[in-house]
C-alpha cells in the first residue's frame, strides 16, 4: 500500500488547527495546533475526517463534534 493510501494529509485553514492528518488503516487522526501542540485521536473515522477537514469552521466542528465523542490524547 502506498503512503498516499495510507495517510491522508490536510492542511488547514484555521486560526487554531494548522493540520489534521488521518492514518487510514488505524483510523487514527493527528491534529496539529498553531501553538505547536499535537494531539492524537482514536477510533475516528474517515467520513468524519473528510467532514472535519471541509468545515467551514475546524475549532467549532472539534468542539462540536469531536472533543466528548472521542478519545483524545496529547503526544506533543
Amino acid at each position: 500500500m502506498r503512503a498516499i493510501e495510507i495517510l491522508n494529509e490536510k492542511p488547514v485553514e484555521s486560526t487554531w488547527i494548522t493540520d489534521l492528518t488521518y492514518n487510514r488503516p488505524n483510523r487514527v487522526l493527528t491534529m496539529r495546533l498553531s501553538n505547536g501542540r499535537t494531539f492524537s485521536i482514536s477510533n475516528i473515522a474517515r467520513a468524519t475526517f473528510e467532514r472535519w477537514a471541509g468545515s467551514p469552521s475546524k475549532g467549532t466542528f472539534f468542539h462540536n463534534q469531536i472533543k466528548d465523542s472521542y478519545n483524545i490524547r496529547r503526544i506533543r
